[in-house]
């Protein structure tokens, strides 16, 4: 997998540099070297590996997807397991004193997937935004909206529809 991603990243970078020889006329390229490079499929190859490269440089850059939740009120902590890409999942505790904020919010009313979006003070002492998507309807979401505003209180806002 390594290999095949270093290859995929690489290739774009050889064919700009042939290209770029070529387009200087710098000497020492065979002419059938040239010829290889011109033709039609080659430039197709090099700039659909050139959009997979940086499609997979975006994935790789992309936030962390939240696998599960859990707001344990008796020991006071949000307990998620997280995963980046091309990595291993981490479970991550979060006492409340460090949660900013948790924002409920609903997509639309006929739906069962709704979000918390919940603002912590991570290890470092950044601010740390994610979101908690839920498979639930929205009078269970209200339910629970409704839990956590008793158990941390005010940082707890009310239940968003985003049904427009």
């Amino acid at each position: 997998m390594i290999y095949a991603a270093g290859m995929l990243l690489a290739l774009p970078v050889y064919w700009l540099a042939v290209f770029t020889l070529m387009l200087f006329k710098v000497e020492g390229l065979s002419p059938i070297h040239k010829q290889v490079i011109m033709e039609p499929l080659v430039i197709a190859l090099m700039f659909i590996s050139a959009f997979a490269a940086v499609c997979v440089i975006k994935w790789l850059a992309s936030g962390p997807e939240v696998l599960g939740f859990c707001f344990d009120e008796r020991q006071q902590r949000l307990t998620f397991t997280q995963r980046r890409p091309a990595r291993q999942s981490t479970e991550e505790s979060v006492p409340y004193s460090d949660i900013h904020y948790i924002k409920p919010y609903t997509l639309t009313t006929f739906a069962n997937v709704n979000h918390f979006d919940v603002g912590y003070t991570g290890a470092d002492g950044k601010p740390i935004s994610l979101r908690f998507r839920t498979d639930i309807t929205v009078a269970e979401m209200a339910f629970h909206a409704t839990w956590l505003t008793q158990s941390i209180g005010e940082r707890m806002q009310e239940l968003l529809d985003l049904d427009l």
